[in-house]
């Protein structure tokens, strides 16, 4: 095969080009430690570092929402065990009714009592930010108003405590698919609180019919308050009957209490596997994207021995032309 000029000096610049490029792209690896930019520097690797970055990310997000969860179960859970300290004063007060004492004392016991209403109902409208915790996914609007309304089924005025949430769940996902309202709800409306619901039929400012929702437990408070302000309290029905509703509503905020606590403990476990499979992803992305910086190093000073080599031979074996002979 006839070699001519123009072959040896295209071969050759070929050659240098790809030992210039070689140079240059450990050049890039070594400027930030990475050992792949794009996708043509190796299609595989490059797919399985798309593939843990997306784990990465969804890894952060539920991260997150665990962080976000136990912040607001904690915060719950907190004024749970508030509500059941004024829940027990409030029995401890019934409990001290009997037929010994006279009419001013148990008045003034009921309103002892009515200010520990007053004082569960600002417990249920508490807010974390600016989201109220027990208005169920209504978490905008105050949960509970104590008022006066009148029954339309049976003509009487009565007090109650009105909720105006709503009973569904606030949920803060830990893995990929359908979220799971019993596993993945971080919230507790006030009908789990303080229920069950009681529905009373009434009328509002327009003067039109309405339904109206009242809790059973601060409804049943208020039945206990308005007999003890009576002029002639009932003690029977204090000490029996009032005393055993009081008591009820203990338990229904200690078994919400329980309920949350046992969701919170679920959130906590799964923080701790989260941070394991967090630390797990990037260990692997970074032994799939991160420099051999050594070898690196090694290989740029190989690469940059080679170019000046090249240039040195090149400068040998190119032909000489008109410029050499006139020199």
């Amino acid at each position: 095969m006839r070699i001519t000029n123009g072959m040896i000096s295209s071969n050759f610049l070929n050659s240098l080009n790809k030992s210039l490029e070689r140079q240059t792209s450990l050049q890039e690896q070594l400027a930030d430690g990475k050992s792949i930019h794009r996708p043509s520097d190796d299609p595989v690797r490059v797919a399985r570092s798309l593939y843990f970055n997306t784990n990465l990310t969804n890894n952060e997000q539920y991260t997150q929402n665990v962080k976000d969860a136990v912040s607001w179960m904690d915060t719950t859970d907190g004024i749970l065990s508030d509500v059941s300290s004024v829940m027990i004063k409030t029995q401890e007060l019934v409990t001290s009714v009997d037929g010994s004492k006279p009419t001013d004392a148990l008045n003034a016991i009921g309103q002892e009592v009515d200010g520990l209403v007053d004082t569960i109902v600002q417990m249920g409208n508490s807010e974390i930010g600016d989201r109220y915790l027990f208005s169920g996914q209504m978490d905008k609007t105050l949960p509970l108003e104590r008022k006066m309304i009148t029954n339309t089924d049976t003509g009487e005025t009565v007090e109650v405590v009105v909720y105006k949430g709503d009973n569904n769940k606030i949920s803060m996902p830990l893995q990929n698919g359908l979220v799971d309202p019993n596993k993945d709800s971080v919230n507790l409306t006030a009908i789990e609180v303080f229920g069950p619901a009681e529905m009373i039929n009434t009328i509002n400012e327009n003067g039109n019919p309405t339904m109206v929702t009242t809790l059973s437990v601060l409804n049943n408070l208020l039945q206990v308050k308005n007999e003890l302000m009576k002029a002639s309290p009932d003690v029977t029905w204090l000490t029996g009957t009032g005393l055993s509703l009081v008591q009820d509503g203990h338990n229904t905020v200690l078994k919400a209490q329980t309920e949350l606590g046992a969701r919170s403990s679920s959130y906590e476990m799964m923080s701790n596997i989260l941070a394991n499979s967090n630390t797990a992803i990037q260990e692997d992305l970074s032994a799939n994207e991160d420099l051999d910086v050594s070898k690196a190093i090694i290989d740029f000073k190989t690469a940059e021995n080679v170019y000046s080599t090249a240039l040195s031979v090149g400068a040998r074996i190119m032909p000489p032309s008109l410029v050499d002979f006139l020199k």
